[in-house]
């Protein structure tokens, strides 16, 4: 039963996030740039709208870096 109703907060965060995004002439995905910008910390469900949203732009799980990747990563 709490699943439901903190999955009911988080849709309303980000109808709210549309909203306020809409409101300041951006996108979703600039108005969620704008709140990292300001470097102040997420409410708990306003992390949870930013995670589920970046999930969101991603089909499935992404592949792992080859050893070559991270070597050249570390360099």
């Amino acid at each position: 039963m709490a699943e439901i109703k903190a999955r009911s907060r988080v849709e309303e965060l980000e109808e709210s996030f549309e909203r306020r995004a809409r409101a300041n002439g951006r996108t979703f995905e600039q108005e969620v740039e704008w709140l990292l910008e300001r470097k102040q910390p997420f409410t708990p469900e306003e992390g949870v709208a930013v995670s589920r949203y970046f999930h969101s732009r991603c089909s499935g799980i992404q592949p792992s870096l080859t050893l070559d990747e991270i070597r050249e990563g570390l360099m």
